[in-house]
C-alpha cells in the first residue's frame, strides 16, 4: 500500500480520534506557595479605595479548612426577598444573610421554546448554600452568616437613565460588631460591586478575617464534556481551569496576584474580581463527597479593628454571558475567558468574521456559509494542485506497478525510480493530503468557535434546525434509540462526503479506494452528536469541494 495512502488514512483518524484531547488547553498545576507578590497598580474601571481605621495583623499560617470555615445553614432559609431589576438582569436577595438566591439574565432563555424563562444562573435549589454567605473565620457562627439584615429597599429598578443605585444590607451583632453589605449596581453592564464593612461598636479588639462564599451549581440541566462547568483564575501565568474531578482531589488554594476568578461553562461565568491584590486568598472545594455544588472562598489577609474603628473589602462581579463584546467593555481581560484553547489565535478571527457577516445577513446559519466559503476561495489554489497531483497519480499507476515488479527485491532501487519518475512528471507523491494537512488547525478552530461561541446558542437557521450549538434532529413522531429524531443535516452530509470520495481520484490502487469509502460512514457516526453549526461547514464545504472537483473532471 502506498505511503500516501497510509498518510491520508492516519490524517483522517487523527480528526477522529485525536481531537477531544487538543479542543482544551490542559490546566496548568497551581502552585500553593505564598511567593507572589502583590502589584501596586491600580485595577482598569477600579475607584481608589477608602482608607480605613483598620490594622493589618501578621498571618499566623492562615490555613482555610473547606469544613472549618463552612457555617451550617438553618433548615430553612426564611427572609423577605428583595428583588434588583436592571436591563440586563433581575436578582433576588434574601434578607437572611444577605444571600443571592436568584440571578436571571434578560436577554438569554433556558431553551429554544418560545415560553422559555429567563436564563437563571443561580440553579441552587434550598440547599441553604447560597452566594455571598459571609463569615468571619474565627468567629464564624450562624448568627453572623445567617442574621436578618436590615435593607435599604425592597425593590430596586435601576433604569436606562445612566445612573448606579446602592441596596445596603445592614445588621447589628449584639456582640459589638456592625456588618453592613452595600451592593451597588449599573444600568448598562453585568457588572455591580459588594463591599463589606465592618464596624466595631463593641469595647474589645477584633483580629480576624473576612471570608466571602460563592457557591455554583451547574448552569445546565445536562453536562457534557464540552460544555462543562468549571472553575478558572486568570493570574499571571495567564487563564488556569479547575474541573470537578481536579477540586475533588486536591481542594487548591490559590494565592493572590490574580485579576479575577469564576465559575463557567462555555456561555456563562459568574467571575469575583478583587479592586486590590493585598494577600487575598481563593480556595476551590465541594460542599461534600457526593455533591456538585462548588464552594469557592475569597478570603481577605487578617485584620485588627479596634474598639470605634471599622474596615470594609469591596470587590466587583460579572455575572453574565461570554460574549467578547460584553466581557471587553467590562475590562479586567474578562474577554480571556472566551478560551479556544491551542487553536485560540484562529479560532477568535473566524468568531469575529461570523460575527461580521451576521450584522449585515442576520442569520447564523447563512453567516457558516459565507464563512465556509471564503475559507474554501483561500484553499482553492491549493487543493486544486492537490486534485491535480492525484489525477497524475492515478495516471502513473501502471508505470509505478511495473517499477516494483522490477525492482521488488531490490529496495534502495525500486525508492530511486520512483522519485525519478515523480521528478519526470512533477508530481509530489504526498501533494494529495497538503490541503487535509494545513486544513486540519482550520476545522479544529471552527469546530471550538462553533461549540463555544455563545452567539450559536439558540441561534436558528431554517426549517427543523433551531439551535445551531445542538445537534440537529428533525423529530417525526418516531423515537429513534440514542438518537431521538433524524440527523437529517449529518446524514446529507456523509452522503456529500461518499460523492465526493467517489469522484475523487486515488491513485487507482483498490485497497485504498475501499478504505477511503469508509470515511463518509466513520464521519456520519462521529458527527451524530456534533452541533448542527459544524455539520453545516462541513456539508457545505464538501459541495464546494464536489463542485471544484467536477470542474477540474470536466477540463481533463
Amino acid at each position: 500500500m502506498e505511503k500516501r495512502t497510509l498518510l491520508a488514512f492516519a490524517l483522517s483518524l487523527l480528526v477522529l480520534l485525536v481531537w477531544q484531547q487538543m479542543f482544551y488547553k490542559p490546566p496548568q498545576k497551581t502552585k500553593t506557595k505564598e511567593t507572589a507578590k502583590t502589584e501596586g497598580a491600580a485595577k482598569p474601571g477600579a475607584e481608589t479605595k477608602e482608607k480605613t481605621t483598620a490594622q493589618k495583623v501578621p498571618e499566623k499560617k492562615q490555613i482555610i479548612d473547606k469544613n472549618a470555615l463552612l457555617t451550617p445553614p438553618p433548615q430553612k432559609i426564611a427572609g423577605k426577598i428583595v428583588t434588583v431589576e436592571t436591563p440586563n438582569f433581575r436578582a433576588e436577595f434574601s434578607t437572611k444573610g444577605g444571600l443571592l438566591k436568584s440571578f436571571k439574565l434578560r436577554k438569554y432563555r433556558e431553551s429554544v421554546e418560545k415560553d422559555s424563562p429567563p436564563k437563571e444562573l443561580i440553579t441552587i435549589k434550598d440547599s441553604g448554600y447560597y452566594p455571598f454567605l459571609t463569615e468571619l473565620v474565627k468567629n464564624s457562627d450562624a448568627a453572623i452568616a445567617y442574621a436578618e439584615y436590615k435593607v435599604s429597599a425592597e425593590k430596586l429598578v435601576v433604569g436606562s437613565d445612566k445612573k448606579e443605585a446602592k441596596l445596603i444590607f445592614s445588621w447589628d451583632s449584639p456582640k459589638g460588631l456592625r456588618i453592613t453589605k452595600t451592593f451597588t449596581f449599573y444600568p448598562d453592564n453585568y457588572l455591580f460591586d459588594m463591599k463589606v464593612t465592618l464596624e466595631n461598636t463593641g469595647t474589645e479588639s477584633l483580629t480576624d478575617a473576612l471570608a466571602i462564599n460563592m457557591f455554583n451549581a451547574p448552569y445546565e440541566k445536562e453536562q457534557s464534556r464540552l460544555n462543562a462547568n468549571r472553575v478558572v483564575v486568570l493570574n499571571k501565568k495567564g487563564l488556569e481551569e479547575f474541573n470537578e474531578k481536579k477540586i475533588r482531589k486536591s481542594s487548591p488554594v490559590i494565592p493572590a496576584p490574580f485579576k479575577w476568578f469564576g465559575y463557567e461553562n462555555n456561555y456563562f461565568i459568574t467571575a469575583l474580581i478583587p479592586l486590590s491584590e493585598d494577600g487575598y486568598k481563593v480556595s476551590l472545594n465541594l460542599l461534600n463527597e457526593s455533591s456538585h455544588l462548588v464552594r469557592t472562598v475569597f478570603l481577605t489577609p487578617q485584620f485588627l479593628v479596634k474598639p470605634g474603628a471599622k474596615t470594609d473589602f469591596e470587590v466587583r462581579f460579572f455575572v453574565g454571558p461570554k460574549d467578547l463584546t460584553v466581557l471587553k467593555d467590562a475590562n479586567y481581560d474578562l474577554a480571556k475567558s472566551v478560551n479556544f484553547g491551542w487553536f485560540d489565535i484562529i479560532a477568535k478571527p473566524l468568531l469575529w468574521f461570523m460575527d461580521y457577516i451576521y450584522k449585515y445577513v442576520h442569520n447564523y446559519g447563512v453567516a457558516i456559509i459565507v464563512v465556509t466559503v471564503v475559507i474554501k476561495i483561500l484553499f482553492w489554489p491549493l487543493t486544486h494542485k492537490s486534485y491535480e497531483s492525484m489525477k497524475t497519480m492515478k495516471k502513473l499507476q501502471p508505470k509505478m506497478a511495473a517499477i516494483r515488479e522490477k525492482y521488488k527485491n531490490d529496495r534502495e532501487k525500486l525508492n530511486q525510480e520512483l522519485m525519478n519518475l515523480y521528478r519526470t512528471y512533477k508530481v509530489n507523491p504526498v501533494g494529495g493530503c497538503l490541503p487535509m494537512i494545513l486544513q486540519i488547525p482550520v476545522f479544529f478552530a471552527l469546530y471550538r468557535m462553533l461549540y463555544g461561541a455563545i452567539e450559536l446558542r439558540h441561534a436558528p437557521f431554517c426549517l427543523w434546525i433551531n439551535d445551531l450549538s445542538a445537534p440537529d434532529r428533525l423529530y417525526i413522531g418516531i423515537n429513534i434509540p440514542y438518537l431521538g429524531g433524524l440527523p437529517v443535516l449529518t446524514i446529507l452530509m456523509g452522503i456529500s462526503m461518499f460523492v465526493q470520495q467517489k469522484m475523487t481520484p486515488t491513485g487507482g490502487d483498490p485497497r485504498q479506494e475501499k478504505m477511503m469509502l469508509m470515511m463518509p460512514v466513520i464521519f456520519t457516526v462521529f458527527f451524530v452528536n456534533f452541533p448542527s453549526g459544524l455539520v453545516l461547514y462541513w456539508l457545505v464545504n464538501n459541495i464546494l469541494s464536489i463542485g471544484q472537483q467536477y470542474m477540474i473532471n470536466k477540463k481533463a
